[in-house]
């Protein structure tokens, strides 16, 4: 069955033929042919193979457009290449729009220019597909689990890959990050003031150095250190040998009173790492893990609200994890760290050094284990990733290439749209009649509608007259059906319809002789049937 508009096929000879090259017996290997002049495109050349004309998809340019490239190798007794002249209005230049994707796992290491990249909870940096090249958030789209990311849950252009990929991070999500670079700065978007207590801050190349005794760092009281909601606090530590492993060591601590506060601490003997949150006597604490000195440590908690799950890690193994619910609505208190509090009581004196300390909102470690910490100095793009991403998900990068192709000469009508109206119905096929009673009956003869359409085309050549009389001819009016394309009309799928009526062609211009030189307006009724 014939299919319009594809069908609907514009006549080589409309254009005239600049030159014409010959070749017999091209064999069974030659697959480029010289053309009699240069061209642009393939459009301007008509390929005969054995008299049968070739669409322009089996062959392209090449060597600056003085060759014609074959896909397969025409292997004809003769073969025949015309070079046509086009006019400007009839060159088929087609937007081209292609998808390229990058999957990323949490299971396969995935190599991407030479970087490799799995999702941790600690690669927060993802590059597009190698050929994309995205420019705004709206040439992509991110999917986490297959569920679309809005643009503001991940940073364009990355900070580490510029336009070439995205940080999967919110930087507001990153209330502390101190890193320790010879200075106590907060590199988060907070600032929060840090001041050493006890003496002068030393540094150890990138980390700062506790000697035990009575030193540790002070921050003043602010909503951000809040455990009421979902939060993650990790610190990359290396207490000191000796002693000091017998006794209680507390790395982070926010003490409201005597009741109200929470620690993350190293555990006397039993060289544990313990989490204790004490709210008006009501005591949430997990402990696990094994600790000794002079080994580098990373110790982590991670809260998700949402399960209510309170979870230790050590090294980058969940050590411990148990179920907390908040029951203080609001909280105050300094942040000390490296001892317990910021009264005149404190104590457990950090004994050691400390690479970075990061508090952020999110849960951003779920899994029970982890890659290991490699970002000894990390940036604030490490806070809860999408808030956060988890190590049991997937992400999708998916980019949209647009470019313009000049693909060929005018073909068909597929690639001309009815530019002046498009009009569509559907009607039902009804039988009405009048009873003896006199009332009005009706039987609907099918529950299938009908559609309906009005299709014109204004100012169109007589190349595109010629290919929609020549469809309109062959079958016979109003008498063949025939498949229409209902991308054509900007629906999708296709139906199965006829020429409902007379095709109506009123020309409008003429400049000259040919085809390509008089203009007309063409319309006409399509309806659907169930041939």
């Amino acid at each position: 069955m014939a299919s319009y508009p594809s069908d609907a096929l514009a006549p080589t000879a409309a254009f005239p033929v600049v030159s014409t090259v010959k070749y017999s017996s091209t064999g069974a290997s030659a697959t480029v042919f010289n053309l009699s002049q240069p061209v642009s495109h393939s459009g301007e050349v008509a390929a005969f193979i054995d008299g049968v004309l070739q669409g322009t998809s089996g062959y392209s340019i090449s060597n600056s457009g003085a060759t014609v490239t074959f896909l397969a190798t025409p292997n004809a007794s003769n073969l025949t290449l015309q070079t046509l002249s086009l006019p400007a209005a009839l060159v088929a230049s087609s937007p081209v729009f292609t998808t390229v994707q990058q999957e990323y796992s949490n299971t396969t290491a995935v190599t991407v220019d030479s970087n490799s990249f799995t999702i941790n909870s600690n690669t927060i940096s993802f590059v597009f597909p190698a050929a994309a090249t995205p420019t705004t958030t709206a040439d992509f789209e991110v999917f986490v689990g297959g569920v679309y990311q809005n643009p503001d849950a991940f940073t364009f252009p990355s900070t580490v890959y510029g336009s070439q990929g995205i940080d999967i991070a919110d930087n507001t999500a990153t209330k502390l990050l101190l890193n320790f670079a010879s200075n106590l700065t907060d590199d988060s978007d907070s600032s929060h003031t840090a001041t050493f207590r006890h003496g002068t801050a030393a540094y150890t190349g990138s980390s700062l150095t506790f000697d035990g005794g009575d030193e540790y760092l002070f921050i003043p009281t602010h909503g951000d250190f809040n455990v009421n909601k979902s939060f993650t606090l990790d610190i990359w530590n290396k207490p000191d040998t000796g002693t000091s492993m017998t006794a209680n060591q507390t790395l982070f601590a926010r003490h409201e009173t005597s009741t109200n506060f929470y620690e993350l601490k190293y555990v006397g003997a039993n060289s544990n790492v313990g989490f204790i949150v004490n709210e008006g006597g009501d005591i949430t604490e997990i402990y696990g893990g094994n600790a000794n000195g002079g080994s580098n440590y990373h110790v982590a908690v991670s809260y998700e609200a949402s399960t209510a799950n309170l979870r230790l890690y050590v090294n980058n193994v969940k050590v411990a994890h148990t179920n907390y619910v908040p029951g203080v609505t609001t909280q105050s208190g300094n942040v000390v760290i490296g001892a317990n509090n910021d009264f005149a009581s404190n104590g457990e004196f950090f004994n050691g050094s400390i690479e970075f300390v990061r508090f952020a909102e999110g849960s951003r470690y779920r899994a029970a284990g982890l890659q290991p910490v490699t970002d000894f100095s990390p940036n604030k793009q490490t806070g809860a990733p999408l808030g956060a991403i988890s190590e049991d998900d997937t992400l999708s990068l998916r980019v949209f290439n647009f470019s313009a192709d000049t693909i060929s000469r005018f073909q068909s009508m597929a690639d001309r749209k009815p530019d002046s109206g498009i009009e569509s119905s559907r009607t039902f096929d009804v039988t009405t009649f009048t009873s003896q009673a006199g009332y009005e009956k009706r039987r609907l003869k099918s529950r299938r509608s009908k559609r309906n359409y009005d299709l014109t085309y204004s100012a169109i050549t007589g190349v595109e007259k010629t290919a929609i009389e020549t469809f309109y001819n062959a079958r016979s009016g109003t008498f063949e059906s025939f498949t229409f394309d209902l991308s054509h009309v900007n629906e999708s799928g296709t139906i199965v319809a006829r020429f409902d009526g007379p095709l109506t062609i009123s020309q409008t211009y003429s400049i000259g002789n040919r085809l390509i030189d008089n203009f007309y307006t063409v319309s006409f009724k399509l309806m659907e049937v169930f041939d």
